[in-house]
């Protein structure tokens, strides 16, 4: 049964994808961050249903009366740099052709939906709803992996859909964490009645204030998920960016307080599971999974300064072992055999040189400084503080990924790499409606030689809030 719904669900978008072609956008990256048909047990699971809709999209897009050129912004000029040099390594220079190209199949599709977002998506409501389709794909299972870890005393193991990319424990707590803060912006545009669909819905106006808070519900759930992934990287990165969210929130004191209650009434104990990885995380030398990490960031390095231009190839963790082996440093490996870089900056540099690490290392730096300009201008009018808002939450998830990727082989992920198409997505939309505002507001100007002219030069007033206080956040 669940295989009909979901086979409905997701071919029945095709005809509206050929009727109005950005509605491919949102589909595709349903399809490919929840990937639906993976949930289901009879016949969905093995079709390619991201390739119909994929194919659907781009086939719409050679029709589609409002595409867009890509935006010609660094994080694009870096993107298909990037794109480029993958390609020439992985066709031309790779150890292993068959293994590489078959991997860059898959990253080429995600880099080429990345590029055609940017064509397709523009207008506030069509973006929020790329946002909250993004957000909620993810935060599935965030919502579902609460209760179960609650349920279970901390110790089941909260993991994605089987044979994806966030299929893992490690995985899919490195995609709850860069989507914690985006559950957060979502439920609070929701409840205040900020959040704009592309078509009128009686039911989201009358309901809004009860949805938005069933996402802050969600977003408590979301958090203990993450904690419920048994993943050290992912706890790390919450760490981080956990706190700049709590500075943004309203109540802290109320939350704290409610907090030491419980612990009171209830007690504070440890699961043994989560006891057991804390303490790996104190006294990693101990540990054979750090040990394995640190003899992969060996080999990769190694194996750039062998090769600084074009590195192995993808999937550098498919080498043969004696291969992998001659370029750890020590005799006494932990392992004996290749495994996975585990890390997103020796992932590229073993397998495309340290030019590829460069290139990798711009793009994720170009989208934050973007992403971090954004919220600071997006706050100095109020047609563009939805804008502020969502760049925020897409900064802080980004942190998250730059620091629980050390710890994780997800260079290519494609929710990484929607991030970057939402950056630049952003950066035009703050653009077109500062512009689109600019005549409205000259019209109304006094004379500046009115006394109540402001001072020339003067700044528009901004909203309080830096990037640990969101302002109109709260």
């Amino acid at each position: 049964m669940r295989d009909i719904v979901f086979f409905i669900l997701i071919f029945g978008l095709i005809p509206f994808i050929l009727w109005r072609p950005w509605i491919g956008i949102p589909a595709w990256y349903w399809v490919g961050l929840m990937n639906p048909h993976r949930l289901a047990w009879g016949f969905l699971p093995g079709m390619p249903v991201a390739m119909a809709v994929g194919l659907t999209t781009l086939v719409a897009l050679l029709f589609a009366r409002e595409r867009r050129p890509p935006p010609l912004t660094r994080e694009t000029v870096v993107l298909i740099a990037l794109f480029a040099h993958i390609t020439v390594i992985s066709l031309f220079f790779a150890w292993q052709p068959e293994v590489a190209f078959e991997r860059w199949d898959t990253v080429m599709k995600i880099m080429l939906m990345t590029v055609v977002a940017t064509m397709l998506v523009s207008g506030q409501a069509r973006v929020m709803v790329l946002l909250a389709v993004i957000t909620l794909s993810v935060a599935f299972f965030g919502f579902k992996g609460g209760p179960y870890t609650l349920a279970t005393g901390f110790g089941g193991m909260v993991l994605g859909p089987p044979g994806t990319f966030i299929g893992g424990n490690t995985d899919i707590g490195l995609a709850l964490v860069m989507t914690l803060p985006l559950v957060l912006v979502l439920a609070r545009q929701v409840h205040q009645g900020h959040f704009r669909l592309p078509f009128h819905s009686p039911f989201f106006e009358r309901w809004h204030r009860l949805i938005g808070l069933a996402l802050y519900a969600g977003f408590w759930l979301h958090l203990i998920s993450i904690v419920g992934t048994h993943s050290r990287g992912a706890w790390v990165a919450t760490a981080v960016i956990f706190p700049l969210i709590f500075l943004s929130m309203r109540h802290k004191a109320a939350m704290v307080g409610a907090g030491l209650l419980v612990v009171a009434v209830v007690g504070f104990t440890v699961p043994e599971k989560v006891e057991h990885q804390i303490d790996t995380l104190i006294h990693y030398q101990e540990d054979a999974s750090a040990g394995g990490r640190l003899d992969a960031w060996n080999v990769s390095w190694n194996l750039a300064l062998d090769h600084p231009f074009t590195g192995s190839g993808m999937s550098i963790q498919r080498l043969p072992a004696p291969i992998w082996l001659s370029y750890l440093d020590r005799d006494d490996a932990v392992v004996t055999g290749p495994i996975a870089a585990h890390s997103i900056y020796f992932q590229m540099l073993g397998e495309h040189g340290f030019l590829g690490l460069g290139l990798f290392l711009a793009l994720l730096g170009f989208s934050l400084l973007t992403l971090l300009r954004l919220y600071r201008q997006g706050r100095q009018h109020a047609e563009t503080v939805w804008i502020s808002q969502w760049a925020w939450a897409l900064a802080l998830g980004l942190v998250g990924y730059m620091v629980g990727g050390a710890f994780l082989s997800l260079a290519y992920f494609d929710l990484y790499l929607a991030f970057v198409a939402l950056a630049i997505i952003l950066r035009r939309e703050l653009k077109e409606t500062v512009v689109a505002a600019a005549p409205a507001v000259a019209s109304t100007a006094q004379p500046r030689t009115s006394p109540a002219s402001p001072p020339e030069g003067s700044r528009p007033p901004e909203v309080p809030g830096t990037i640990m206080d969101a302002g109109r956040l709260r």
